[in-house]
């Protein structure tokens, strides 16, 4: 019996890009907290993912904006307020970003570490049945190294990036799975960034009222032809 279920976990890790990607499109409500000494940031928003690698993001608190971006980095911010947008080619944000938008793609069995660039060094199991994967990138501009540990459902539990002598820049637990359409998706995720040795901040996601192939308007989203440029210092202010 063990021997089948662990027969029936392989069988799933195989199959989970090919049934991801059989689902088209999925909405999410998002609340973020960003923690840092004591202050706590929060941030909601609802994001709607196609498999096409679109994202569209409607930021809802604490400011009011809607981003349409794809996985190349091509974005427009729009400011429903002001009727400004912002235009940003150069690859600031991207659905790569979006964890939600990496399993519509089928990439979460390594968290999109792929699409940036890594390339998995090696695979040994560790403590209590668990299994590690370290990727590594030649991206100068990238962590050179990430670690992805999976538990005995081949599901990923905890990454990690770390620099070239092995110091951890960034932790990020994945927890709280549930079924969305064929396949289990964290639905809280906790990242520890270390921004020196005594000093770190931490951002807790959580996803609520996730649904598969849904029909809101705002996948279609697009910003109005008449709204107004804006140059990157103006938005900057504006998303303060």
């Amino acid at each position: 019996m063990r021997k089948n279920l662990h027969g029936l976990a392989v069988l799933l890790l195989i199959l989970l890009p090919f049934a991801a990607y059989g689902q088209r499109r999925i909405s999410a409500d998002v609340e973020v907290k960003n923690v840092a000494g004591r202050s706590v940031v929060t941030t909601t928003k609802s994001v709607y993912c196609l498999s096409n690698g679109r994202l569209v993001v409607c930021n809802h608190k604490p400011v009011e904006y809607i981003m349409e971006t794809n996985i190349g980095g091509e974005t427009k911010v729009y400011f429903p307020k002001t009727g400004e947008v912002l235009a940003d080619n150069q690859g600031v944000a991207t659905s790569k970003d979006e964890l939600l938008s990496i399993f519509l793609l089928g990439r979460i069995e390594d968290l999109g570490v792929g699409l940036y660039g890594y390339k998995l060094q090696k695979s040994e199991p560790v403590e209590d049945g668990l299994t590690k994967r370290t990727y590594k990138c030649m991206d100068p501009t990238m962590p050179p190294y990430t670690e992805i540990v999976y538990g005995k459902d081949y599901l990923p539990i905890y990454s990690a990036t770390l620099t070239e002598d092995g110091h951890v820049q960034t932790k990020v637990y994945y927890s709280h799975y549930k079924p969305v359409g064929y396949v289990p998706f964290p639905h809280r995720q906790t990242q520890i960034t270390y921004n020196s040795p005594t000093d770190s901040t931490i951002t807790r996601t959580v996803y609520s009222n996730v649904v598969v192939d849904g029909d809101s308007a705002m996948f279609d989203f697009k910003v109005p032809a008449n709204a107004k440029p804006i140059d990157l210092s103006g938005a900057e202010q504006k998303m303060r």
